[in-house]
């Protein structure tokens, strides 16, 4: 079976583009590849538009009141919880990280 490399990425282009490119690298290579994103992750396109695509929780903390950086703390906290179960079930050969809070819960799991 081909190795299996989990994508995690989210946001703005600077995160995302860096993540289009590696996955065609990958996919060229024969790898199978899967993304893990949030909330907002859902209309990539490119060669991360026919990934298989799962949506964590996350949350930013820069610029907030301090009330809403709490809140993004335990978002954070949940989605680790929820990329850890998820690696486990998918139990990649390699996991990737592309920067931005989006991809902070999958790197911690």
């Amino acid at each position: 079976m081909a190795p299996l490399a989990v994508l995690a990425a989210g946001g703005t282009g600077g995160h995302v583009f860096p993540a289009e490119a590696l996955a065609a690298e990958l996919s060229g290579r024969g790898f199978r590849l899967a993304l893990i994103t949030d909330r907002r992750g859902g209309g990539f396109g490119g060669a991360l538009a026919d990934l298989e695509t799962h949506h964590i929780r996350a949350g930013g903390i820069a610029g907030k009141r301090f009330t809403a950086r709490i809140e993004s703390v335990f978002e954070l906290g949940l989605g680790m919880l929820q990329a850890r179960s998820l690696l486990a079930k998918l139990k990649p050969d390699a996991v990737i990280g592309f920067g931005g809070y989006a991809s902070v819960p999958t790197m911690m799991a």
